[in-house]
């Protein structure tokens, strides 16, 4: 098994602009999610079709081009649900979690046009509409340190890349 360097160096560097907002450590991992509990996001450097929808529904429904910050910006929507916890509880709550399930088996079997779909309507959920509009609002109002944040996280995301011979062959 081939080992993976670098990920300490890397979840270093993402950390850093994420501890102004309250969250302790992120994470490389294989999702992107946030953890109540412990004040983490993982994230993922991995793109798929799901992150293509996700921008392209920043896009229309917020009026904002995620161009190269589509990172920054999934990041910040982590961000967003750490900022949002205390509104969405109870029973908001628990609709959340009930159709983010329903989603999620029924999007292992739907075509393309149904996964689009069914990815809008997780992306209506209200919690997670309420934590991108909160990263949409925050990249609007400061557009120099989404810019600035993803030119510190860039070069450390192609340094692991190069130090684990990743290509996007």
């Amino acid at each position: 098994m081939t080992k993976i360097k670098g990920y300490k160096k890397l979840n270093k560097v993402v950390s850093a602009p994420l501890k102004q907002f309250g969250i302790k450590k992120a994470v490389c991992g294989d999702l992107y999610c946030y953890y109540f509990d412990s004040e983490k996001i993982y994230f993922k450097l991995t793109v798929n079709r799901e992150d293509r929808l996700f921008n392209e529904f920043v896009k229309e429904r917020f009026n904002y081009d995620v161009k190269e910050y589509g990172f920054i910006i999934s990041l910040l929507h982590e961000v967003g649900h750490h900022k949002n916890n205390d509104d969405v509880d109870g029973d908001v709550y628990d609709f959340c979690l009930k159709e983010k399930n329903r989603i999620e088996t029924e999007i292992k079997n739907a075509n393309k046009s149904k996964y689009k779909k069914l990815q809008w309507q997780y992306f209506n959920l209200p919690d997670e509409i309420m934590a991108t509009a909160w990263a949409v609002n925050y990249a609007k109002k400061h557009p120099k340190k989404i810019k600035k944040m993803w030119h510190k996280i860039q070069p450390a995301i192609l340094k692991f890349y190069a130090k684990n011979k990743i290509t996007d062959d």
